[in-house]
């Protein structure tokens, strides 16, 4: 640790160095390949909540506003192929996407990324701001894209999205009208056998027969059966129907556009880029500084201590002198080694002192 420690104040520059350089290489990396995005938006005025038409009437998430309800709708329908194959359709989107010639060349590969695209929720963006009011965004490469798809959504949520409100209330309407249909048939049928054993009863009336007849009356209680199922059925079917009139079929009835979107002539800021060049590049300067270090501290042979100067040599260390100036230093070492030669009548003595 010492040694790391020495290492590191030693060689401050290099390491600084190091630590700012990297990152900025990596910024200036991220500027020149990561590409400019453009950002169309658009902002739309919910006029009602959206709802689905069933048999007892429109149904909605009462707990959201209109604009909450718009925007989950939406954005549900963006994880569906046949609704981003609508959006897409007609718009050059994927040469604006960079994929390699074998995904451009496969056409359920094309599709796939396409939809992964749209349906991605970091590139296509349903923000509800307030009770009424939703944003739509886009960010693509090509500004003019960007606009055609924000665009392209809007229209589609409007016609797709209503025929899907009352696609359960169409279907009911088919079935409930083929049951009335059959029912309706019932009740003639019963009205006529009513009528024919009247008539094969003249001399008695209808409450005559109705009181005293059993098979009359089992007659007059099918037709009633009957006329109640129809009556029910019917009351059903303009229930929907109003339900379907009042909520409204068309656009205008679901949302405004309050702000069309816009051609962006400015790329989205590219902060988050740079950031990320900016991690990679201290990462990598870490990592560079930590093997500088290594290298450091191995290549490293100086004597600090009296535990090193033991490691280097077989002699022993007799002691070890406290911090001294350059002066007291060089004084100390001669007089010592004249006055071991004067004791020893050698030039060097059998121990070291350790400085």
């Amino acid at each position: 640790m010492r040694r790391t420690l020495e290492a590191i104040f030693r060689h401050p520059l290099q390491l600084l160095i190091l630590l700012v350089l990297l990152p900025v290489i990596g910024v200036a990396m991220m500027y020149f390949i990561a590409p400019r995005t453009y950002q169309s938006t658009a902002a739309l005025w919910a006029l009602q909540r959206y709802f689905v038409v069933t048999s007892t009437g429109a149904q909605s998430n009462l707990l959201q506003t209109e604009a909450q309800t718009q925007a989950s709708a939406l954005t549900e329908l963006l994880q569906t192929r046949t609704f981003v194959d609508a959006v897409v359709k007609g718009i050059d989107l994927a040469p604006t996407l960079g994929l390699s010639s074998s995904v451009m060349n496969n056409p359920q590969e094309l599709e796939s990324a396409l939809f992964n695209e749209i349906s991605s929720t970091k590139n296509v963006v349903i923000t509800p701001s307030d009770e009424y009011l939703y944003t739509i965004s886009y960010t693509n490469r090509n500004p003019k894209i960007a606009q055609q798809i924000v665009a392209s959504i809007i229209t589609n949520f409007g016609e797709q999205g209503l025929e899907l409100s009352t696609a359960e209330a169409t279907n009911l309407l088919v079935s409930y009208q083929t049951q009335l249909a059959v029912a309706q048939k019932d009740l003639n049928t019963a009205i006529t056998a009513e009528t024919k054993y009247a008539q094969a009863h003249p001399t008695q009336t209808p409450n005559q027969l109705l009181a005293n007849d059993s098979q009359f009356a089992l007659l007059d209680t099918q037709k009633t059966q009957a006329q109640t199922t129809v009556q029910g059925l019917q009351a059903t079917i303009n229930t929907i129907q109003q339900t379907i009139n009042t909520e409204g079929t068309q656009t205008a009835t679901l949302y405004r556009v309050v702000d069309s979107p816009l051609l962006p002539y400015l790329p989205v800021s590219r902060t988050k880029s740079y950031l990320i060049g900016a991690g990679i590049g201290l990462v990598i300067a870490i990592l560079a500084c930590v093997i500088y270090l290594v290298m450091v501290v191995r290549r490293d042979r100086g004597v600090y201590s009296a535990n090193d100067l033991q490691n280097l040599v077989a002699f022993p260390v007799i002691m070890q002198l406290p911090n001294l100036t350059t002066g007291s230093k060089t004084l100390l070492t001669t007089k010592t080694i004249q006055h071991q030669a004067l004791l020893t009548g050698k030039s060097s003595a059998n121990g070291y002192v350790a400085r």
